[in-house]
């Protein structure tokens, strides 16, 4: 039952596509985590975030109805002392 549970919210934090894959360079240790963390806490338009350093990735889920641009996340992200490699969209499904 545990190990359910814990795949559970795992999957719940895993990428999909509803997710903004932000692909970051320079971040390797728990450190770096902080930082970044620190960083996209403030921004009142993000609903939740992860940061996976095997995938070198911060993914952010928004606020229903909410944005975030592109450029804001390159800020915050070098704000953070990181480096932006690519920015992953979800793409809009028909209704």
């Amino acid at each position: 039952m545990l190990g359910s549970l814990i795949l559970l919210i795992g999957s719940v934090w895993a990428a999909d596509d509803h997710a903004i894959d932000v692909r970051v360079k320079g971040m390797v240790c728990s450190f770096c985590i902080q930082g970044v963390e620190k960083k996209f806490s403030s921004v009142e338009s993000i609903d939740k975030f992860k940061v996976d350093l095997d995938k070198s990735s911060v993914f952010i889920w928004l606020k229903k109805e909410q944005s975030l641009k592109d450029e804001q996340i390159r800020t915050l992200i070098l704000d953070a002392g990181y480096e932006v490699e690519k920015i992953t969209r979800p793409e809009a499904k028909p209704e």
